[in-house]
């Protein structure tokens, strides 16, 4: 097995993380069609068994970083935003990890970098609030299915782009919130990439300085 591989979309976000980690990055295809039928789907679907095909990795890091949409409360979102904004991303998340679980050879860790925004903070975030717990439920899942041949499942939460300063009372302990991609979430990854991270698994880190008191 070689060096690390990178599941994501080809924004700048994921080419930042994967160039930093010296990752080889396996891009999931656009979606322009938001249709209600979830015709989207075939495309998706095609991909997944297609990429589950390649080599194993010792190393995987899923991050599904799209481009953001303003904030916008939940009763205004009508079905096809749902669709776009949530469904879609849900869908793409299962699609990577499915991957992921596939490539990732005995012993080796599946890191997932989702976007999350502090509950303090998560107004007009519903659709994205809905992703980032999903993917937590599907992380944890994944720990304890892939535990027995050592595999180990982590997932790390940073609100850097989804937050708008300033935030409300009562302010994060550090003065580093919200972070960034190229800083705190890199590290963090490195971090985990390293073997001072063997005996963690289904772990669930928040990178917001405090924010979230979890």
């Amino acid at each position: 097995m070689t060096g690390p591989l990178m599941i994501g979309l080809d924004t700048a976000p994921t080419q930042t993380i994967a160039t930093a980690i010296s990752a080889e990055l396996l891009r999931q295809p656009a979606i322009s069609d938001t249709s209600l039928d979830w015709r989207w789907a075939d495309a998706l679907e095609d991909w997944r068994s297609a990429a589950a095909q390649g080599r194993p990795a010792e190393h995987i890091v899923v991050a599904l970083l799209d481009e953001l949409e303003s904030p916008t409360p939940l009763a205004e979102l009508d079905p096809q935003a749902w669709v776009r904004r949530c469904e879609i991303g849900l869908a793409r998340w299962v699609a990577a990890l499915g991957v992921a679980q596939r490539r990732c050879g005995d012993g080796g860790r599946i890191i997932a970098i989702v976007d999350r925004v502090a509950p303090l903070d998560c107004s007009g975030r519903s659709a994205e609030t809905a992703i980032s717990d999903a993917v937590e439920a599907l992380i944890r899942s994944l720990a304890r299915s892939e535990g027995p041949r050592g595999v180990r499942v982590n997932l790390l939460t940073t609100p850097a782009r989804l937050t708008s300063l300033p935030v409300i009372d009562p302010q994060p302990p550090l003065a580093t919130f919200p972070g960034s991609i190229g800083d705190e979430v890199i590290a963090t990854c490195r971090m985990l990439l390293s073997e001072d991270a063997t005996a963690l698994t289904g772990a669930v880190l928040h990178i917001d300085s405090g924010r979230s008191w979890r």
